[in-house]
């Protein structure tokens, strides 16, 4: 919530994984790739999926290290290990299974025209077991978005507007320290 004060967003969601011994990490070291505004913040050497945009707003998904993340024009950009690509170029996934099983999500979409679809599922509560991946395409392909992914969810999922958190998160000790997210502007 205070990454969004300090940057005078009206709010946003929470981005990629971080590292998390024991479910209590303190957002301090962001896992895979980061990218923000045009400079590479960590992983030129690591391969990763990174989800990200480029510097024509458009939404980028791909499994690459930092530095093709860069000479690719990915402007901001994060990454997750457990980083399904849930719609490519129209295409929804396959997914097998449970689709990772019911858990809080956090996904990001972007649809043909440029509009950006930003999504927080609550789950782990009386209220809402939660969704799999299958669940989220079903989202992001109600809303029409062309390209789509999951980013970090479970305990992490949070979505603020106007400086208020307007999910029920999972986590017992409220809005969790993150090292990424994807902020919306005025």
């Amino acid at each position: 919530m205070d990454m969004f004060e300090r940057m005078g967003m009206l709010g946003g969601i929470n981005g990629g994984g971080f590292e998390d011994t024991g479910g209590v990490g303190n957002g301090g070291t962001p896992n895979g790739v980061v990218i923000s505004q045009g400079k590479l913040i960590t992983g030129a050497h690591t391969v990763a999926p990174v989800i990200g945009f480029d510097k024509d707003h458009v939404l980028v998904l791909g499994k690459m290290n930092g530095q093709q993340a860069i000479e690719r024009g990915i402007r901001d950009g994060v990454s997750f290990t457990f980083c399904p690509f849930l719609i490519v170029n129209g295409v929804p996934a396959e997914v097998a299974g449970n689709g990772g099983g019911l858990n809080p999500r956090t996904c990001i979409g972007q649809r043909k025209d440029g509009a950006v679809i930003l999504v927080a599922v609550d789950g782990r509560q009386a209220g809402s077991l939660g969704a799999n991946y299958k669940d989220c395409i079903d989202i992001m392909m109600k809303y029409g978005a062309v390209n789509a992914g999951n980013l970090d969810g479970g305990t992490s999922t949070c979505m603020i507007y106007k400086g208020e958190v307007i999910n029920s998160m999972a986590s017992l000790y409220g809005a969790r320290k993150i090292p990424t997210a994807f902020g919306i502007t005025n």
